[in-house]
């Protein structure tokens, strides 16, 4: 029975990953086979020769080298030909790159498939290396795309934007509080407003110490507001530089944020060979469970694929459906919500359809889904205005706002009888 239960999970594992896996290379006919186990400050590597894990030899075994020596033995001892192969983890892609700078060939495996075999049997780092060689002759593991360079830069930065935001968000909700424990509510008033503090710190008339804390909790909302700021000053710029981006927010319901976490997660759409693949590696795709005549399970989106690009798709998808009719997607929006009854279920089909047509224009189609060309130049001339007139001549564009929309357009249109009038 619990053989039969880790099948079943890893079968319904190996499909929800498939969306974003792919097969390992074959064995190499010449080279060795590395397998590599990845810690923040040591590293194990364990080389065989083979072509199945029946014929495998091991040959060598280097236990806690760092990186440092890492690099220095491969450089020594191991040739282009031979494949090194590692666990996804958080530095897999920086040892990655610093081995593809040696000329050497690597490959990422899939960790789920990977420390599936480790729960059989004891388990430690020289098993966890000579485990990945074995398991890739295996052909049990399929291994993950490794992110380009400026792909690996956005997705790091669209990580501590998000987190900004929740730092801010905490930062607020703790300063209410703390407020509520002391009788003192904000009703409609404004954080972001010098005079709430000043309201503040007269109802409360506490002692010394009481109003060090209040200060501690109004300067805590700053700092995480300033730095929230930045971030999104560099997303913006990093958007005005890069015409895909800017396109993306010709699809409704996708903003600044969510054209910049689109481009910066998906990286590749070549990954991709259908939207429905697309729809799958976020996560909007239903769930089912079913076996036999007796039991069909329909579960809904989440609890698997990217949350931080289904998060803010939820968020653009909710934008549409406070449209309302203005759109064809909003009308059939609401629809589907009052024939389900259920505007969650209509958020996440919205959320769904919003994918499809980002992963058309990606690929070059024409999205049927579009932004009015009123609505389009609006978030282009508040990505501009948001940049400064500093940092709009950084990056090429005009200290008007109005003459930097004009090249904003020219950027997004290659074609100049395709602009729209402003």
């Amino acid at each position: 029975m619990i053989k039969k239960r880790i099948r079943q999970a890893a079968e319904t594992l190996t499909e929800r990953t498939a969306a974003e896996t792919y097969s390992a290379p074959p064995p190499p006919s010449k080279g060795k086979i590395v397998g590599l186990d990845c810690h923040p400050d040591t590293f194990t590597a364990a080389v065989f020769v083979g072509q199945t894990p029946h014929d495998a030899r091991k040959i060598d075994t280097q236990n806690d080298l760092s990186f440092a020596g890492l690099l220095k033995w491969a450089a020594a001892e191991l040739t282009p030909e031979d494949i090194i192969l590692l666990e996804a983890g958080s530095n897999s892609f920086e040892v990655c790159k610093r081995l593809a700078d040696l000329g050497l060939r690597t490959c990422v495996l899939e960790s789920c498939h990977v420390g599936r075999h480790a729960k059989i049997y004891a388990d430690n780092d020289k098993m966890a290396a000579a485990r990945i060689a074995l398991v890739y002759l295996a052909g049990n593991a399929p291994c993950v795309w490794v992110p380009d360079e400026k792909s690996r830069e956005r997705r790091e930065l669209l990580h501590c934007y998000r987190k900004s935001v929740r730092d801010h968000t905490a930062a607020t909700n703790s300063l209410k509080s703390y407020l509520n424990g002391h009788g003192v509510r904000l009703g409609k008033r404004s954080l972001e407003l010098e005079s709430t503090a000043r309201w503040i710190h007269q109802e409360l008339q506490g002692s010394g110490l009481q109003t060090q804390l209040l200060n501690e909790h109004l300067a805590n909302i700053v700092e995480s507001k300033e730095r929230r700021r930045r971030l999104y000053r560099l997303i913006a710029t990093e958007m005005a530089a890069d015409p895909i981006m800017m396109r993306c927010m010709k699809v409704l319901g996708v903003g600044i944020v969510s054209a910049f976490g689109l481009v910066a997660v998906i990286g590749e759409i070549w990954r991709f060979h259908s939207p429905e693949k697309l729809v799958a590696y976020i996560g909007l795709n239903p769930g089912q469970r079913q076996s036999g005549k007796g039991k069909n399970i329909q579960m809904g989106v989440g609890g698997r694929g990217r949350g931080d690009l289904r998060n803010l798709l939820i968020q653009g998808a909710q934008a549409v459906l406070r449209m309302g009719r203005h759109t064809v997607l909003g009308k059939w929006g609401w629809k589907l919500f009052a024939r389900k009854g259920n505007r969650n279920v209509a958020v996440a089909a919205v959320a769904r359809k919003l994918v499809v047509q980002v992963w058309h224009l990606l690929q070059g189609n024409p999205p049927l889904a579009l932004e009015s060309d009123k609505s389009f130049c609006l978030k282009l001339s508040k990505l501009a205005s948001f940049l400064g007139s500093a940092v709009r001549r950084e990056v090429g564009l005009a200290a008007s706002l109005a003459e930097s929309l004009k090249i904003l357009l020219q950027r997004c249109n290659p074609c100049p009888d395709s602009i729209p009038q402003t």
